[in-house]
């Protein structure tokens, strides 16, 4: 089962390193794309559900979340590192 990302609630300081969600995403096995417009795809295609709810649960409803792993997998793509 892939390791569940702890967060704390928005109030605080924030925890949620989109680096380590990719990882865990891609460790039950999902992929991802970043089309134009900054469109992020998740392809959930082979993954268990139950190891890819707690996941997928860390971003919904979370547009900030979302946006970070937007941005972590623009710098990947143009060859930056974390």
């Amino acid at each position: 089962m892939a390791p569940i990302i702890k967060h704390r609630d928005e109030a605080s300081a924030p925890t949620f390193d989109p680096t380590v969600w990719l990882a865990a995403f891609v460790s039950v096995g999902g992929g991802y794309a970043l089309a134009s417009g900054r469109k992020l795809y998740l392809v959930v295609d082979e993954c268990d559900t139950y190891d890819l709810a707690p996941i997928v649960g860390q971003i919904i409803a979370r547009p900030s979340r979302v946006e970070a792993i937007r941005a972590a997998i623009e710098r990947r793509q143009i060859g930056e590192t974390a």
